[in-house]
Formats: structure tokens, sequence, C-alpha cells
């Protein structure tokens, strides 16, 4: 039998310091000062227990459950009696604890998979949860409060379900459309990904829990993801892909961060000391701890030399006590490198409260399930993209006697949520209720008063489905894709999937709907992004609605008929072709074979035969929307673009420079106040999100302009709007900056350098999208900055 020690909170934690048999758990002492009293009062036992996932049986009833596993996987192999540590908590072999020590007072850790739900955490039996819109359907929405709600959602669950540790925003960029984890990242730009994930992170972290980024860094495909490598060069790393963690550690404070499974410039990323030591900790000020993701651990030394504070595992392989304590005995890490382990970890847990307030029950009472799920739909109302709409087709109204609902059952006869697991038959959150498309339909109708039918075809006969698309008034037609962890997207169509019921075929489906009644059909996307549309001529309406959640049916409905206006807007560039941007190439995705002499192939360990797969950045900073720009190729869709049912203007730009106020009169330069009129000129109310750009001088090297700031008003018909906007030099995105490397062409050396601002000409860009920026302003700036606030800080 494994003996699993049992959580036991002190029951007067404040007094506890006086009896002088626990003195940390004196409340009245710093969170700094109880940590260095208990790392005082622990064994080397007991300190090297807490850096490791250790998963156990919390149930308070139940058989005892046994692990036998075989090969690479014995480790995972033991006895699991219940030990009540938190009654009705079943044992989940892919549980995410760091069992309490009883005797010390430290309470158990649970840790619960991020995405846009709780699922996946220490308990087997998954709460009920909100389903909320794809994260990239939250970045298309363009609006800060949404995404903060977002948060306060995912924290105010995660605590109802008796956990302390959020694993997430990821915060990876949508650097191509392949991405098999896609739908968990916010975009392909890092500023638009750094302000939102902001705002998720402080409402997680409001609800006392812990917020953990991921995946830093590099982890842009699934495709060998724990064998694989990336060349990033240094500019890239530092302005685009390490960029909105930057922001996010510099403005919300997050508890955490996961490093990555990929070699990241020579360095598995949680071995990698400058990753975790110079650009987390010494450039950015970060004071949180770090986990692995789960067997992303490489070498145990330097794991913790760099820092990595926690394995995530099914158990240990490289924080065992046995591997540990040799590498103590040899002198190759000590006594302090395993404390600087701990310290961080028990310092915010005590700031959390973790140390002290009781994690022992489930409170389902703290969540009201119908009212986030309102607000889940108010998301994916927002977040949805019009991608094209000829002649006003769309809103619908009473006029079509008759609608043909069709598509394979993943998107047009269930709520579209996003994928938890790694089938195509995917396994999502468990949500009070879901509202299927022909439920949203009809309610809409009926609401509105319509004499509508509205008939479902699952698309299994494609010409049984082309007949009713025939005799219909209006077709929608809804298809996605359904990219997973471990697998990348195969194709930029519309591929078929293996469900229960058998293989579900789309391309076939949507030809015969296209042969069928293509002026009377729009197409409603359910996607993680790009999708290659060849029959995007022949349909007068175009939808993206990502991945829209439980709420899937009113939200979709609502838009289509106009009871809300769509106001998303692209996260990402949607491109013409397979291969083009920082996917041109199979180099630079996903990647040729390089003799390494690291281990290569799919699967956690590789297979034994073949060289180390490696993604090489060759675009450099020519990623998304900068690339479309710098070579001057038109996308189909660009990023920042979106459609309403109304139209807007701008107009009236004024630039001015803020300085800061400082004795005798006028201070340094600080930044630029940007003043603009939106109005709507059209017949609806709508919303629109105005985004401002920023062209640095020649001598910075940047490809383009670049998104820094955006503001989305809501106006009604007729009303104009003057919209201001701040960008400080001193902002977290450093948006009048550019990197510039200690070694260019040092890759291993990629976090050391200094971000630099040109004296020169400005272009401040304003508009509805990267590609529709009427008003532009070009203006001299001068930042005159000393040596300790300029180049290393700003």
């Amino acid at each position: 039998m494994i003996y699993m020690s049992s959580l036991v909170i002190p029951a007067n934690a404040e007094n506890a310091g006086t009896e002088g048999t626990k003195p940390w758990m004196n409340t009245k002492l710093s969170a700094e000062e109880r940590t260095e009293l208990l790392l005082d009062a622990m064994t080397m036992e007991q300190k090297i227990q807490q850096i490791a996932i250790s998963r156990f049986n919390e149930n308070d009833k139940g058989d005892p459950v046994v692990i036998k596993r075989g090969g690479t996987s014995k480790y995972m192999n033991g006895e699991f009696a219940p030990q009540g540590t938190l009654p009705g908590c079943e044992f989940q072999d892919t549980g995410r604890q760091i069992k309490g020590i009883e005797e010390l007072g430290i309470p158990t850790v649970r840790m619960t998979n991020g995405g846009t739900g709780v699922k996946g955490g220490s308990c087997h039996n998954d709460p009920l949860a909100t389903g909320l819109p794809s994260t990239p359907g939250l970045a298309a929405t363009f609006d800060h409060e949404l995404n903060y709600e977002a948060g306060r959602i995912l924290g105010e669950e995660t605590r109802a379900f008796a956990h302390h540790v959020f694993l997430g925003p990821g915060m990876n960029l949508i650097r191509h459309p392949y991405g098999g984890r896609n739908y968990e990242y916010f975009s392909e730009d890092p500023y638009l990904t750094g302000t939102l994930a902001i705002e998720q992170t402080k409402g997680i972290q409001d609800q006392g829990v812990q917020v953990q980024l991921k995946h830093m860094a590099g982890n842009e495909q699934e495709t060998e993801r724990w064998t694989m490598g990336v060349q990033v060069p240094s500019q890239a790393m530092n302005e685009l892909y390490m960029l909105p963690f930057e922001m996010t550690v510099r403005d919300a404070d997050p508890a955490s961060v996961m490093c990555s499974f990929p070699d990241v410039n020579g360095t598995y990323a949680c071995d990698s000391s400058e990753l975790l030591q110079d650009a987390l900790r010494k450039n950015w000020g970060f004071d949180g701890y770090v986990m692995s993701d789960r067997r992303a651990i490489h070498d145990t030394v330097a794991a913790i030399k760099a820092g990595t504070n926690v394995e995530l595992d099914w158990a240990p392989q490289y924080y065992t006590q046995e591997k540990i304590q040799e590498a103590l005995d040899s002198g190759a890490v000590t006594e302090d490198d395993i404390d600087n382990l701990l310290r961080p970890r028990y310092i915010k847990m005590i700031e959390f409260g973790h140390m002290d307030e009781p994690f022992d029950k489930f409170m389902p009472e703290i969540v009201d399930p119908m009212a986030n799920g309102a607000t889940a739909r108010k998301m994916a109302e927002e977040g949805s993209v019009l991608l094209k709409n000829d002649n006003g087709f769309l809103p619908l109204d009473g006029e079509p006697k008759s609608i043909a609902l069709i598509g394979i059952e993943t998107f047009a006869g269930a709520a579209k949520m996003s994928p938890r697991s790694v089938r195509d038959d995917n396994d999502y959150v468990v949500t009070p209720y879901t509202v299927t498309p022909q439920e949203g339909l009809e309610n809409v109708i009926k609401e509105l008063g319509y004499n509508t039918k509205v008939t479902y075809n699952n698309g299994s006969d494609p010409k049984a489905a082309a007949k009713l698309a025939a005799e219909s008034d209006v077709v929608l037609l809804m298809v996605g894709d359904n990219p997973h962890e471990t697998v990348d997207r195969e194709t930029l169509g519309f591929p078929a999937l293996n469900l229960k019921s058998g293989v579900a075929e789309q391309e076939p489906l949507i030809d015969a709907v296209m042969e069928a009644n293509p002026e009377n059909t729009v197409v409603v996307l359910k996607t993680s992004g790009t999708s290659i549309m060849p029959w995007l001529d022949k349909v007068p309406a175009v939808l993206q609605a990502w991945y829209p959640g439980m709420e899937d049916g009113n939200a979709v409905a609502n838009l289509l008929y106009g009871k809300v206006n769509p106001s998303g807007k692209l996260p990402m560039t949607f491109g013409a072709t397979e291969r083009e941007a920082a996917f041109a190439t199979e180099k630079q995705y996903p990647g040729t074979r390089q003799d390494t002499g690291k281990v290569g192939g799919p699967g956690p360990y590789g297979d034994g035969k073949s060289d180390q797969l490696i993604a090489q950045y060759t675009e450099g900073l020519e990623m998304g929307y900068r690339w479309y720009e710098a070579n001057n190729v038109k996308p189909v869709f660009p990023f920042g673009y979106g459609l309403s049912y109304t139209t807007f203007e701008y107009g009236d730009l004024k630039v001015k420079k803020v300085r800061e106020t400082g004795k005798g009169g006028k201070g340094a330069l600080s930044g630029l106040d940007v003043s603009f009129t939106v109005t709507n000129t059209g017949d609806v109310a709508g919303k629109e999100a105005a985004q401002v750009y920023l062209t640095l001088p020649d001598e910075a090297g940047q490809p383009t302009k670049r998104l820094v700031n955006f503001e989305k008003v809501d106006l009604e018909p007729g009303e104009s709007q003057r919209v201001t906007v701040r960008i400080n030099h001193a902002d977290s995105n450093h948006p009048f900056s550019y990197f510039v490397p200690e070694e260019p062409d040092n890759l291993a050396n990629w976090a050391d350098g200094e971000w630099a601002t040109v004296d020169g000409k400005y272009r401040v860009h304003v508009g509805g999208s990267s590609a529709d920026t009427p008003l532009e302003k070009d203006v001299p700036l001068n930042f005159k900055l000393d040596k300790e606030n300029g180049k290393g800080n700003n």
C-alpha cells in the first residue's frame, strides 16, 4: 500500500506560531518570513517530495486503485487507496496534485487544466462548468471586459471545484493555421494576445486562484512536440513570441508559468537558464514559480539550476529522491538550490491564502450557471466575425419560410465546444446545458414571431442534403475543423471526422450543397482559424463563429437574425493557400530533421531512430499580418477585419505628445495620446473595434506597422464618439521600441540584449483592420531618456 498523507489545516492558523510548534503558520508574519521558517523546519526528503506532482486518491470511499503498466510507463505504477482529503474526488490517473505534508500543515495543492472551461483537474469526476467560446473567439471580441469576465468565470469555477491553480491561459502565438492547439491561443499578434491574457489573468486571480501562463516558449505546433526543436532569431523571440508572456508577467503578476516541451534555440525549455533565469526572472522580474509541462524536463541538474520549481508528470522521473540526492552528494546542486525551488511557490500559496484556507470540499453553490451561461453567449456573439455579406443577405427576416440546416452532427447538430482530448470524437467541458443550432434558430424565430420551418440534415447522404438545400429558401451550412492536442491539422479544408457513429465526411457535403443552392447559402464556420474556401465567391454570406461553446445555438441564431449585430474582428490573417507566410516552407513548418545529437521522432521519448525535427522561424518578424504587408500580398481576410450590419466612418485624427510632469515645467517625452472620432453611418446600432497601429522609423528595421492599442465603441445610428487612447513609452509591450540582440548570430544567447528607441518619424495608423487604416499621421519623436530609464527598461 502506498501511503498518502492527509490534508490538515490548523484550526487556528494565526495563533499556531505562539505555541511554538509551527511558527510558519503565524499569519501575522509576512509571506517571506513564514516561508523561511517553514524551509528551516523541513527535511531534505520532505523538500524533494514537494517539488514534484504526486497524484493520489483523495476520495473518502471506494477500493484502492491499482495502476500497472509496462515499458517506459512503469514509473506510473502504484496502488492508490482512498485518503479522504477531498470527499467525492474520484481518483484521476493524470492528477495534478502536490501532496501535502500533515505534520507541517502544508496542504495539498490541486491544479486543473486550462482552456475555456474547468475540466481535467485532480479529480476524475469533472464538475459542471461553463463552456466558453474557444480562445480565438474570445480574442476576436477585442473586448477587455469580456476577457476579464472569462477569467472571472474560470477562476470562480476552479475555486468551486476545490482547486488552487488554473493551468492557463495559453499564450503561444498562432504562427500558422495548422497548430493543433490554436483554439487555446488568442492571436497571431503579441499585443492582442498579451493585452487580453492580462485581463483573463486578473479575472482568475481575483477569485483567489493562481494562474499558470503556458506554454513558455516556442510551443507553436503539436507535431512531435515532446522531442522537436525550434530555432527562433533573437529579435523575433523577444518582440513576438516572448512578448505576451512579458506583458502579462509585468502587468498582471501571475503566480506561475509553465515551461514548454520544445528544444528552444538549443536547450529544452524546462532545462533552459536562458529562458527561465535570464528572460523570465532577470529581465522581467518574475517572482512566482515555474512548472514543467508533462514530461518536459530532460535533465535533473539543468532543470533545477534553470529554476523549474515543479516537475509535472504522473510521478517524478527527474525530481526523484534518488536523482536529487545523487546530485546533492556530488555537489552538482546544493540545498540552497532546492530551497530556491520551494520558496516562490510557498510565498504564492501564503499570499493567495492557500496555506491557511481549507480547500476540503466542493462548493458548487458559489457558481450561478445561468448567469455564467448568459455571459458565455455574449462572448460568442461578440467574438463571431462576419466575413462576407453580399447585398445585405444577412440578417435574415421572416420572409423565408423554410431553412435547411445542414452539417455533420459535430458542427450543425450539437453545440460546438473547444476540444479537451486527443480524439476526433472529443471530450468537452461538462456543461449544465447546451443549445444546439436548431434549438437556437427555433428560439429566435419564435421570439420574433416568424413562421419559418427549420429542417436539419446531418450530411450523411450528400444527395439528400442537396435535395433539401434545393427545396429550401435559405441554407445554413455549418462546417468546421477538429484539431486537438498532440496532432496538428492535416488540411486547411474541412476534414472527415471519425465519430462514434462512423466516418463523417464534409467536403462531399459542401460540394453537393454548392451545386444545389449556393446563391441562398450562408456558411457558418466553426474552426480554429484559417480555412481554404474555394467556394467563397459562390455564396452571399459567411460567418466565422469559431467554437462558440455551450450557447452556440442561441449566439449564432441571434447573429444570423440581427438580434445581435456582429462586431468580432479576426485575431489572425486568413490566407489563400496551404503554404504561405510563416508556413511557406517545410523548413518553417513542421520543420526538417537535423542531426543535433538529441532524440527525435514522435512520442515522449522519440522513436529511437529519427533525427530531431527542427522548425526554423526563418521569417523572423514577418509573421501574420506583418508578412502580408511586408511582401505586398493581399490575404483573403486581413488581421483585425470584420463586417457589421451597419457601417462606420473614422475621422479627425489628432496626435498629442505626452510628457512626464517634472520640476520646472515640461518633462521628458513619455508617449502619445491618439484621438479620433468614430461615427455609425448606418441604420442600426453596432459596435466597432477601432485599432491603432504604429510604424517605427526605418532605423528600427521593422517589416511593417504593429498593433499598439484598440478600443471597442458601441454606437447608435448616426452617433459619433470621440476616442482617445494613450500609448506610453514605458508600456510593457515596448510600443516605440525594438530589441537589439547582444549576439544576433548566437541563438543560444537569445535573451541577452536591450530594447532600443530611435529618434525620428513615427507614423500612427487608425482604422477597422490592419489593411484598412484611413487615418494616418506622421509624428517626429525624440525620446531623451537617461540610461536608467531608457534602453534596458522601457
